[in-house]
């Protein structure tokens, strides 16, 4: 049974939040810029791509806390602009894009001429007052086996890892879940929980690499709640929610890129998984990933204000506390 339309929250749900109030829990809105090597939206961008200037004005007005970074507009204006624009918006620093061509289907070349880009947008980024970036590890391969394709990341995260702790980052590495991903290509990688946390953990990355948390990701997995409560407090850098299609689907069938706002359908138990992070001491930015085609299709403003009131509901019903 499909919960009631989110457009149907009172519109008190939407106030921003004051500015001396501090909350763990940053609602972040994610419409900047794509991560590198990539010319499509980055999907946690609700489908819309928008000028941090514009970015910066809907979030204030539909209430959110913070903001990702825009490293196109860093790179032209500069970290003091970035930051009149947040504290003009009264929002607060919320992450952005990886940008080393880090996964295996860069060549070693190409990784290691994305590492000066990259140390510049750590620059940029960190003088912002950003502190954690993130991506995702790629959870299948055509060439290489499950033990080649770990100790080419492991090597790469080794090498990255002085940058990060030089700008004193933190990354946040996803696994990918969905079965339907991992059938595409000949051999199987990374795709759990335990597996980002042994990549961080062969690289001795454990004091500046963490992870993106996914709900999708997280319940295709096969993953539970315990596997959650386990994990220290500082392992989960950034969270995404989102909901599964309603239908014919289990958790092994679901697909990667068609997908529901949080609580829409119900399929995934985001206030298990809400409250679980919440117990855990969970601090850092929470943001809406759906991939969602009608909501693409929405003007920009009405697909933000119809995340934030998504986004508000199920962090309200896993009585997590925000600001009012």
């Amino acid at each position: 049974m499909k919960n009631p339309d989110p457009g149907t929250v009172p519109e008190g749900a939407l106030k921003p939040s004051p500015v001396n109030v501090r909350s763990r829990w940053l609602r972040t809105l994610n419409v900047t810029d794509a991560p590198a090597h990539t010319d499509r939206p980055h999907c946690g961008s609700i489908g819309h791509v928008l000028p941090f200037q514009e970015s910066c004005r809907l979030a204030r007005k539909y209430g959110f806390d913070a903001v990702n970074a825009d490293r196109h507009f860093l790179r032209e204006h500069g970290p003091d602009q970035a930051i009149d624009l947040m504290k003009q918006h009264h929002l607060k620093p919320g992450a952005f894009a990886f940008s080393a061509a880090f996964n295996a289907c860069y060549s070693d070349s190409d990784f290691e001429q994305s590492l000066a880009p990259f140390e510049q947008d750590l620059s940029l980024c960190r003088d912002a007052g950003f502190k954690c970036c993130v991506g995702y590890v790629q959870p299948s391969s055509n060439t290489l086996d499950y033990y080649e394709h770990f100790a080419l990341l492991r090597r790469r995260l080794k090498r990255i890892k002085p940058l990060l702790e030089a700008y004193a980052v933190r990354l946040g590495l996803e696994f990918i879940g969905p079965t339907t991903m991992r059938r595409e290509r000949r051999f199987d990688f990374i795709h759990t929980i335990d597996g980002i946390r042994a990549l961080i953990a062969a690289a001795h990355s454990q004091h500046c690499v963490g992870i993106k948390l996914d709900a999708l990701h997280w319940y295709t997995s096969g993953a539970g709640l315990l596997d959650i409560e386990r994990l220290s407090p500082e392992e989960v850098v950034y969270v995404e929610v989102n909901d599964g299609l309603d239908g014919d689907y289990d958790r092994f069938t679901l697909p990667e890129f068609q997908r529901e706002l949080p609580g829409a359908t119900g399929t995934i138990d985001l206030t298990g998984m809400l409250k679980t992070l919440d117990a855990l001491g969970f601090d850092g930015p929470v943001v809406v990933e759906p991939w969602n085609e009608p909501l693409r299709k929405m003007s920009p403003p009405d697909a933000i204000e119809k995340t934030k009131i998504a986004l508000d509901r199920c962090l309200d019903k896993a009585n997590i506390v925000l600001p009012v």
